[in-house]
């Protein structure tokens, strides 16, 4: 069955690749992940936290640290390209 399939020149499986290289590397699909992921550590922690604005202060605080974390190492390793 696999000989009735052509298999796909190597340069359009290189620009597929670079296109989803792109869009996963941008800081806008970045900034959504660490926003996600503050989010469900902060839905995680309600039951221990028992207040909501002590659940609020958590996830800006998360979401604020982890943002800081990639400006600071990976937005400056990106610009000096």
């Amino acid at each position: 069955m696999r000989f009735l399939f052509k298999r796909p020149k190597i340069d359009l499986i290189e620009e597929e690749l670079d296109a989803v290289m792109e869009v996963m590397t941008s800081d806008i699909f970045i900034y959504l992940d660490l926003f996600v992921c503050s989010l469900i550590l902060t839905l995680f922690l309600t039951p221990i936290l028992n207040s909501l604005p002590l659940s609020c202060l958590l996830f800006i605080g998360t979401f604020g640290f982890f943002s800081g974390i990639y400006m600071a190492a990976f937005s400056r390793l990106n610009k000096k390209d």
